[in-house]
């Protein structure tokens, strides 16, 4: 089955009426499942707020703008398992997916942006898993991120997979846009809209590079 035809059967109230559906809707709710998954947000929220205290103390000047956390809703975990047809039970979500618990990260400028990235990565506290730049390399959309996964320790002694996204204040307007274009197409043809919004990814780019440099010159006088 398509993508497609995945997406229209997930539209379908009766496929969210299915009884294996059901209970596992009630098993991704439940306050058990998500405190821990909680605990992990707040972690990483604590470690970054010490870590930009420390490096803006040295700097002079703030380099994280804003930062919030979430945990995926139990739709978006049963809707992203069945589109990438993995199994729809509660150790499919939690062994096949990465990003349950989510912290976005956004600072003020680019080289900011990847000093936290790298301290994050090799930060011994934590358990490396991937990491993926799509800055140096967006997606084909546009999008443009620095993607970092790895396992928190929390208090019961379990370790939660956590995704950790890292962009400009740019590339965060850039994102709020897509997303919000992705439901308001009908102004322009869809193949016109992916090359508006890649022309703009890069031109963000381009801006945020000039923005670092500006800065840099100015710290040098």
């Amino acid at each position: 089955m398509g993508t497609a035809e995945k997406q229209k059967e997930l539209a379908d109230s009766s496929f969210w009426k299915q009884p294996e559906i059901v209970a596992l809707q009630k098993q991704l709710k439940s306050e058990t499942f998500r405190r821990d998954y909680e605990q992990a947000c707040l972690s990483i929220i604590t470690k970054l707020e010490k870590l930009n205290t420390e490096i803006s103390e040295s700097l002079d000047r703030n380099i994280i703008d804003s930062m919030e956390w979430r945990v995926k809703t139990s739709e978006s975990c049963i809707y992203k398992l069945y589109l990438k047809d993995k199994e729809l039970s509660l150790n499919g979500v939690v062994n096949r997916l990465n990003d349950i618990a989510g912290v976005r990260v956004v600072c003020n400028f680019l080289d900011d942006m990847y000093a936290l990235y790298r301290q994050m990565a090799t930060d011994s506290d934590y358990e490396f898993i991937k990491q993926k730049d799509y800055v140096k390399n967006p997606k084909s959309s546009g999008y443009q991120s620095l993607h970092l996964i790895l396992y928190v320790p929390i208090a019961n002694g379990r370790k939660i997979k956590t995704e950790i996204q890292f962009r400009t204040k740019a590339m965060d307007l850039w994102s709020d846009m897509e997303h919000h274009f992705i439901y308001k197409k009908e102004g322009l043809h869809e193949k016109d809209t992916e090359q508006a919004l890649r022309k703009c990814a890069k031109a963000i780019y381009k801006l945020d590079k000039e923005m670092m440099n500006i800065r840099r010159r100015m710290e040098q006088e």
